[in-house]
């Protein structure tokens, strides 16, 4: 099983930085049309999704914003872990654990990808390889800091990898 993050890690999410902060979700919604889909997600879901890959979101947004992305991108992915599905978000595992859980995945062979160090600390907590993405941050020290099992500054440099070892 393959679990991303959601915000900078699939999704430029930038723009909207500040309606996120805010909790203003209808206006992130609003502006959803908007954001851009990193060049390579596309095709990395699907091709994931050819080989038997479950795949997942765990996020700290609303499930709202990215079954938006689902939708239009026809992304091969049923399970989404959102804001309001949680009593504690990410460091905490909870959300991984739960994706987990609907998939029917073990931990042993399950991969989160994300751009946080709160993205490595949850992937620690719920014994999952842990998969830095640094291609939707300015500055990836505190990523690189945070010791993830392995990081990619490029979608293209992690569908090689994911594609070798699925």
């Amino acid at each position: 099983m393959i679990i991303f993050d959601f915000d900078q890690t699939l999704v430029d999410t930038q723009p909207v930085e500040p309606l996120r902060a805010a909790r203003n979700w209808r206006a992130v919604m609003a502006r959803a049309a908007e954001l851009e889909v990193y060049a390579g997600i596309n095709d990395l879901l699907r091709e994931l999704h050819t080989r038997d890959q479950a795949l997942a979101i765990v996020t700290k947004s609303p499930d709202m914003v990215p079954r938006a992305f689902i939708k239009q991108h026809k992304w091969p992915i049923d399970i989404v872990v959102g804001y309001h599905h949680v009593k504690r978000r990410k460091p905490d595992p909870e959300g991984l654990i739960l994706a987990m859980e609907k998939a029917g995945a073990s931990p042993e062979s399950t991969f989160h990808v994300g751009d946080q160090p709160e993205d490595t600390e949850a992937s620690r907590a719920a014994n999952v390889v842990a998969i830095g993405s640094g291609w939707g941050i300015g500055d990836a020290q505190a990523l690189k800091a945070s010791a993830p099992d392995h990081l990619f500054m490029s979608v293209s440099d992690l569908r090689e990898f994911l594609l070798d070892i699925v």
